[in-house]
């Protein structure tokens, strides 16, 4: 990864708000929720990684630095089994 990059990278909170994923992806808001309901709904196999924490949904930056360089998803928690 260049230093540019990790400037820029390093500069965002640890946990985003989806909105501030949105801004970073250059995503409508609305589109932003719609891919972090897909990621929850999906079990982590598609949509905007996010986490629940309370009645917030957070972005790891790491997560996002994950999907925007290579385009994988990372699974942020094992699904729970129905």
């Amino acid at each position: 990864m260049s230093e540019s990059m990790d400037g820029e990278w390093g500069g965002l909170p640890m946990m985003l708000k989806v909105e501030e994923a949105a801004a970073v992806l250059r995503i409508a808001r609305s589109t932003a929720y719609e891919l972090a309901g897909a990621y929850l709904e999906s079990g982590g196999t598609a949509g905007l990684p996010v986490l629940r924490v309370g009645s917030c949904l957070r972005v790891p930056r790491f997560a996002l630095l994950q999907l925007v360089t290579t385009g994988e998803l990372v699974v942020l928690r094992a699904p729970v089994p129905a």
